[in-house]
């Protein structure tokens, strides 16, 4: 009897393709992927490739063996997947008792899990150590890297989340590889579509549009990556370029309104912006004071000249609008009904669920926000009821209220005016808009309502007519509605702020 043992070839590393079917070819490696340790005096850890799923935590028995005093016996598992390319890909399952952190959010225990991608995080509880996983695959060389593809986490850093809404939470991140700091607007996950792949396409070619797009009045678009987060899901991240000085919201309530000159100033920027957009053929349709970003450079002595009516201690206010082809990402019917859901701002033909509106419901909204800048509450409201908000706007049912209306002059109001009409064929573009007389005139010219007599409006006199407020009626301003939200604990999420 022979006492030679047999020897036994367990997960042998093949370095060379392998023929799995006459459609595809894989690469078969030992560790599928790899624990990069992002804390100090902890290991990098290789992640075997075991087909019956991979246990990782404090027990001797566990496939990965890791050390820390709040990490389980069994501290999570890992199952190998494959997507529709039949890239595999390990979904992660939190199984702790003090938790387990992807991108520093806690997974929450038991399924479905995540899908880990080259760069993502994970944290083992708080003494487990922190690791960047990069599967075997994705380590490419330099004439590889010029096609790969990296994920989100392999660019970026995530920070503080700076906003969060309805479909949407704003984070601030910073490049890896620039330092720049960017803002990044996470959508809520989306079910994975059969046609993924076809979806994708569709939307890189918008994408491209968007990217193209350089205007100084308008937030730049950096780059988007679409990850799925477990078998079911996907997200997009939009990374942007981000703002410092707030919104154009958060100005209005500071002051409560703004001064005429200001005003003006202000939509200058706007519109050429939007006048952009327009030629481009990009709709908007979300003007608001929340999507409207600022850009101030503080002014650094009184002698220095600023460059237009504002601030004491403002040298320069640069307007961005923010939010533009927002549809392509949250889907087209999802964000109509999101914006029919606050129409303060919305055209008429929006609310009638027109599916044919045109870049007119941009200036629509751009009349409503015109209006509030100048008395520091909507034409349209609740407040001035009745009829309700949503028929005074299918009726274009507005008015001037005096006497906060008293010294602001015809010209503007006829601006106004010609912007806040329901049929959309009446109303103006944007070209007539830059084109009125109130941004021709000069700034001294508009401190008097008299000095218009002598001009030929575009709007009938009774359009323009200034009417007392009604006994019963209270219009209320942004900053009265945002003060009482906020008493009240009602305040609206908003994820325009970058």
């Amino acid at each position: 009897m022979s006492l030679s043992r047999k020897r036994v070839l367990v997960d042998k590393p093949v370095t060379e393709d392998v023929p799995i079917s006459s459609k595809r070819q894989v690469f078969k490696y030992k560790n599928i992927a790899k624990l990069y340790s992002a804390t100090l005096g902890k290991p990098h850890i290789n992640i075997p490739r075991k087909p019956t799923g991979i246990i990782i935590g404090r027990s001797s028995t566990c496939d990965v063996k890791i050390t820390g005093d709040d990490v389980s016996s069994k501290h999570c598992q890992l199952t190998l997947t494959a997507n529709e390319n039949q890239r595999e890909y390990l979904y992660i399952i939190d199984l702790s008792s003090n938790g387990l952190y992807i991108n520093d959010e806690k997974l929450g225990k038991g399924p479905p899990g995540v899908l880990l991608r080259s760069g993502d995080k994970i944290a083992f509880a708080k003494t487990g150590g922190s690791y960047i996983i990069r599967y075997t695959e994705d380590i490419v060389s330099k004439e590889q890297s010029k096609t790969y593809k990296k994920t989100f986490f392999e660019d970026y850093i995530l920070g503080n989340q700076l906003g969060s809404g309805h479909y949407a939470v704003v984070k601030e991140a910073r490049d890896r590889s620039t330092g720049d700091i960017v803002a990044v607007k996470i959508f809520h996950p989306n079910k994975q579509a059969t046609n993924r792949s076809t979806e994708e396409a569709k939307l890189q070619q918008e994408m491209n549009l968007l990217i193209s797009i350089n205007h100084p009045n308008i937030v730049k678009f950096i780059s988007h990556y679409i990850e799925p987060i477990n078998q079911h899901s996907v997200t997009t991240y939009l990374v942007l370029e981000k703002m410092n000085s707030g919104e154009l919201f958060q100005r209005i309530i500071n002051k409560s309104k703004l001064r005429q000159n200001e005003t003006k100033s202000i939509f200058r920027q706007l519109l050429s912006g939007l006048q952009y957009l327009h030629e481009n053929n990009i709709i908007h349709r979300d003007i608001k004071p929340e999507n409207i970003l600022l850009d101030i450079t503080p002014r650094t002595n009184p002698q220095q000249k600023q460059t237009g009516p504002w601030d004491e201690n403002e040298y320069d206010v640069r307007v961005k609008i923010a939010d533009f082809g927002l549809a392509k990402f949250i889907g087209e019917l999802k964000f109509t009904n999101t914006l029919c859901g606050t129409p303060a701002y919305v055209a008429p033909e929006v609310l009638t669920n027109d599916r044919t509106y045109t870049t007119k419901v941009d200036m629509w909204s751009t009349g409503v926000l015109l209006y509030v800048c100048l008395c520091g509450f909507p034409p349209f409201s609740d407040e001035l009821a009745p009829p309700s908000m949503r028929d005074q706007i299918l009726n274009g049912a507005y008015a001037f209220y005096s006497p906060y209306w008293d010294d602001i002059g015809d010209v503007v109001l006829d601006l106004i005016s010609n912007l806040l009409v329901v049929d959309a064929n009446e109303r103006f573009d944007v070209k007539q808009a830059v084109e009125h007389y109130w941004f021709i005139e000069q700034d001294t010219v508009e401190s008097s309502s008299d000095t218009t007599d002598s001009l030929v409006l575009s709007s009938e006199p009774s359009q323009i007519k200034r009417i007392a407020v009604r006994s019963n009626t209270q219009p209320l301003s942004l900053r009265d509605k945002y003060v009482s939200e906020i008493n009240f604990g009602t305040e609206t999420d908003r994820s325009s702020i970058l």
